[in-house]
């Protein structure tokens, strides 16, 4: 009879967690990393939305994994061919995306729309070193945002089966002066691997202004933790009792 090899059975732990992150991570081929330099918020290089819109297409940004995409629009918006999508990383550190387009409605003609969609998630790592980190925040930036009299833009983010929402706004509307939201950021509770993004982007200029609604730049990022070793520790034990509990069967 022979005796059972505590730390083999751990090793082993280990290696069917890894080979069961990876199994769920996604198989998508062409995945382009975009993560920036350090000290920059963008990367050098972008793609085109449009490009994303094949489902085997896919960015890599830091320890972030961006996939999933689809765009529609009314109005004014641009096509997915004139919107760019580059990595980003916000002032804290965290990992993320950029959209770099002309998200605007003309004066005249009602307002427009822009819908973008993606899912975001947690670079499972390589299999010798498993990630179990988890998704614990997201932030919302809005640049090159301007609009007329008696105009607005408003861009309202929301997760596929979640209640926590983003929402940033510039509006002109009223006699009183600008009212504006540029950031936003919540908790995601609980933490996950993984988030399914809904972007709306509306716009309306005033019919009888001059001056178009717009947003140029909206930055995107999500903030990550890794349990503590004794997490870990806890996790392959538990997979070691599977293990004993299957030899003892057999």
């Amino acid at each position: 009879m022979h005796r059972l090899d505590f730390r083999s059975l751990v090793k082993t732990a280990l290696a069917v967690t890894a080979a069961a992150m990876l199994a769920a991570g996604p198989a998508h081929a062409a995945l382009v990393n975009l993560t920036p330099t350090p000290g920059t918020l963008n990367s050098v290089n972008s793609v085109t939305l449009a490009s994303l819109q094949d489902p085997n297409s896919g960015i890599v940004v830091g320890d972030k994994i961006f996939t999933g995409f689809s765009y529609s629009k009314i109005g004014d918006m641009p096509d997915p061919t004139a919107v760019n999508v580059l990595g980003f990383q916000d002032p804290s550190g965290n990992w993320g995306v950029s959209f770099h387009g002309t998200f605007v409605d003309l004066p005249g003609g009602g307002g427009s729309d822009a819908l973008i969609r993606f899912m975001v998630q947690v670079d499972p790592g390589p299999s010798t070193a498993p990630n179990p980190a988890r998704i614990t925040d997201a932030h919302l930036f809005l640049g090159g945002v301007g609009a007329g009299d008696e105009s607005f833009i408003t861009v309202d983010e929301s997760f596929l089966g979640r209640n926590e929402t983003l929402h940033g706004f510039y509006s002109t509307l009223g006699s009183g002066p600008t009212q504006s939201q540029l950031s936003d950021q919540t908790l995601i509770t609980p933490s996950t691997t993984k988030l399914n993004v809904t972007k709306d982007i509306f716009a309306q200029a005033a019919d009888a202004g001059f001056l178009p609604a717009r947003v140029t730049v909206i930055d995107q990022s999500f903030s990550q933790t890794v349990p503590e070793p004794a997490t870990i520790a806890l996790a392959a034990l538990s997979m070691v009792g599977l293990i004993l509990a299957g030899r003892k069967a057999s």
